[in-house]
This record gives C-alpha cells, structure tokens and sequence, in this order.
C-alpha cells in the first residue's frame, strides 16, 4: 500500500494544491476501480487518510482512493472565488490519469465524501451521471438552500456561503440536488447509484430524510441508511464500512 502527497499546480484554480492518493500495491496488479473522497468543510485532503481506516478498505477491494483539496469551497465553482467543481469534475480526473495507472472506466470510478464532501460528492455524480457509477454522501447537506438560510449559521461561515454562492444566497439549479436528480430524471439519462447515511443526532438529519424520502420515489437506485450518531468522525468512520459495503455489493 502506497500513500502518496502531490503539491501540484492546477490552471483551474491558478494556484497549488495537494492531493493524497492512497495506491493499492500488494496485488501486482492495476487497482480495479477508482474512489474520489471528498473531505468536509474544516477538514483538508489529508483528514480522511489520518482519521479513518481508509487505507484497509482500498487494499481491500484494490482500489485507487483519491482525495483532493477543497478548502471550504463547497464544491462550487464559486461566485466570489475559484472554480473548485470544474477542477474536481474535470482537471483532477485528467491529472490523476496522467499521474497513476487508475481504472477510468465510468463503471468502475464511484465518489464519496462526508458533510460540505457529501453535498459534493452527491452534486458531481448527479451533474455528470456518466462519469460515475455510484456516489455516496455521509452527514451530507443534502438541500443546500436550506443550508443557506439557516438562522443558526454564524456570520462567518456565512460570509463563506456568499463567496461560494453569491451574496443572495440563491441557490442556481445547477447546485440544487433536487433540481439536479429531476433534470437527469427527465432526460432518461444514465442514473447513477446513490447512498446516504445520517446519524440520527446529526444535525442535518432531517435534510437527509426530506431527500430521502424524495429519491426513494424516483427510479433512482437509491439507499438510505439512519443510526445512531453524530456529525463527527466516530460515525463516520463506521459507516466507511457501508460505504464500501455499497460500492463493492457483487464483489467476490
């Protein structure tokens, strides 16, 4: 098993960046699929690698993880700032290709995060459902005008809200998940597979059953998973055992 720091420059965000890969070597063999794992906000590109076991599960199923810097972006290409959903969706895939001998077969490449990483993971898959097969969002804001206003945010995090979406706070359809899920719907596009998972003391819980609840009356192929827990690491860390479980379900 390799982990691997890249301090590189990216033409999208004009500036440099990291990424940390964790690269399965034990099997001689290419990993078979590829992870984009998102962080959350006020976390960075080396939290899910310090925090979790993440290392066991890519040498489990040999797969390449891949986790970029986001910063407290949202993932946004953003009003007031850098265009970090291009650079995740477009420049990263490329330069990771370039870098790694990764799977990039749509089929095989899935994309996971947590918090502020689950609204991105979920935003990515459902913008270009042809990229990945499968997403995953833990703890994830998954109605994020609702974020938006919520009167519990505090003025700094909301200053950082206006720079990623405007000084409106008006969410376009093209950062809406609902909005999103219904424009791949009436397409008749390519669906991908979504999981998501909430503890049931977070306090995003009831966003997460509100979209829930909706997808599950879609012909998305959609798993929602509640339990015990809050928006913290323990949960977290438990439930990267679901999330493999879900992204390897037919594996041998």
């Amino acid at each position: 098993m390799a982990h691997v720091t890249i301090d590189t420059g990216s033409t999208t965000l004009c500036m440099s960046t990291s990424i940390h890969v964790v690269y399965p070597l034990e099997s001689r063999i290419p990993p078979s699929s590829t992870l984009y794992l998102l962080h959350g906000a006020g976390d960075n590109a080396s939290t899910w690698q310090r925090l979790t076991t993440i290392e066991m599960y890519a040498q489990k199923y040999n797969c390449a993880v891949i986790m970029p810097e986001a910063n407290r972006s949202y993932y946004a290409d953003m009003k007031y700032g850098l265009n970090y959903f291009h650079y995740m969706t477009k420049e990263l895939p490329e330069l990771c290709t370039n870098l790694f001998h990764i799977n990039t077969n749509p089929e095989n490449t899935y994309i996971a995060g947590l918090s502020m990483g689950g609204y991105g993971a979920l935003k990515c898959a459902l913008t270009y459902p042809d990229q990945y097969a499968k997403a995953v969002s833990l703890s994830g804001v998954t109605d994020i005008q609702k974020r938006l206003v919520d009167p519990k945010m505090p003025d700094r995090m909301k200053k950082e809200m206006q720079a990623a979406f405007g000084l409106e706070l008006k969410v376009e359809s093209g950062d809406d998940l609902y909005q999103l899920a219904a424009r791949r719907l009436n397409e008749g596009s390519s669906l991908p597979s979504i999981l998501c998972c909430c503890g049931s003391s977070d306090p995003f819980i009831e966003m997460n059953r509100e979209f829930a609840s909706y997808m599950q009356d879609t012909n998305f192929h959609f798993q929602y998973v509640e339990g015990p827990g809050t928006h913290d690491w323990l949960f977290w860390e438990e439930h990267l055992k679901t999330t493999f479980d879900f992204l390897f379900e037919n594996h041998q």
